[in-house]
């Protein structure tokens, strides 16, 4: 019998996302029935260690990170939209150093279920060209793999979200809308897009144009608002502004790993800022109106079809969302969206085999 191979996972858990641990969760059962000890780099271990029964280092451990490149047969890159200099111009070499150091370190490396984009920068373009040169990538979509072989890199797969690999929601759907939104300033600058949305929130006009546009949504469908915060720190004081500004019914929640398929499920309809909003509104075979913040969003609202509705990201646009009503019903259409994510999800399955095998 051949010893336990002991993978390093760097993507980005810890941070209070749903979706980023949602798409860590999915790699670390698919690793763990393939027989592989986890570690993962965490901005809190202990809660890490905790959710996924899963063994973490913090993501600013300088020592503890080296130790675990040192011990790991594997590391791998990702899952997640981690290569993009828009939220700030720390983000690329925060994660893409460690590739560096297991390449030095003879360690094998592995990219998966990752997402592209924006790639604002030539110095962007230069550090994931140079960090992930002859590393095996899968990527979640077209948009993704077309960014990164344009940028030279050459050993790139497009498969699927990692997402898509968990059980599909069993809950029934319910009389209600549910709505992610999210401050977003992507800035791409000195201050990271966290920060700078904490400073800002509630000071345009996104507020005001978001409660008028789910109150027609609301009135129109006769359905009430569920605005459902899928990372609390910035999500949920957002949600609260818009509500309070709302004159249909509104409530308002916060999204937990365990519940979140379900609680989407439990809708007709979703409007989606954050991209796994809208991956849970396809698992859960409901039809959903994406706010088009990014070019990941953009391209989940292209794969919905006529299931989907893609509204700009502008205050001025916002009204558009009401239109939304228009896709009720068509949980048919998004049922074999979602079984063709979930078959595309074995391109992961498949890279993942190929790279243990190899270790």
């Amino acid at each position: 019998m051949t010893d336990q191979r002991r993978i390093l996972v760097s993507g980005w858990v810890g941070a209070d996302n749903v979706g980023d641990e949602l798409i860590f969760r999915s790699l670390a059962i698919k690793l763990q029935e393939r027989g592989a000890a986890v570690t993962t780099m965490s901005t809190r271990p202990e809660t890490t260690r905790r959710l996924h029964g899963v063994d973490a280092v913090g993501w600013s451990d300088v020592t503890g990170t080296l130790g675990a490149i040192r011990s790991a047969d594997g590391v791998i890159i990702g899952p997640g939209g981690i290569l993009q200099d828009e939220t700030s111009v720390w983000n690329l070499p925060a994660h893409l150093h460690r590739v560096l150091v297991a390449k030095t370190m003879r360690t094998p490396v592995l990219g998966l279920g990752l997402g592209a984009g924006p790639l604002n920068t030539a110095t962007g373009r230069s550090i994931v060209r140079s960090a992930l040169r002859s590393v095996p990538l899968t990527v979640r979509d077209d948009d993704s793999a077309r960014l990164l072989t344009e940028s030279g890199l050459r050993r790139v797969t497009v498969t699927a979200d990692l997402a898509y690999g968990l059980p599909v929601p069993k809950a029934d759907g319910v009389d209600r809308i549910v709505v992610s939104l999210r401050p977003f300033s992507g800035s791409g600058g000195l201050v990271p897009a966290r920060r700078s949305d904490l400073r800002t929130l509630g000071t345009d006009d996104r507020v005001a144009a978001a409660a008028a546009a789910l109150d027609e949504l609301a009135h129109r469908s006769s359905l009430p608002i569920h605005l459902l915060a899928f990372e609390a720190e910035r999500d949920a004081r957002y949600h609260d502004l818009i509500a309070e500004q709302m004159t249909e019914p509104a409530t308002t929640g916060i999204a937990s790993i365990a519940t979140v398929f379900d609680e989407v499920a439990r809708s007709r309809l979703v409007v989606g800022m954050r991209y796994h909003a809208v991956v849970s509104a396809i698992m859960a075979s409901r039809p959903a109106v994406v706010i088009g913040y990014s070019p990941k969003a953009r391209s989940i609202a292209h794969r919905l079809g006529s299931a989907g509705l893609l509204v700009e990201n502008d205050p001025a646009s916002y009204h558009e969302v009401a239109e939304g009503v228009a896709l009720l019903g068509r949980d048919d259409h998004v049922a074999e969206v979602r079984a063709e994510r979930r078959s595309a999800d074995t391109g992961n399955d498949a890279a993942l085999d190929r790279f243990l095998s190899t270790i």
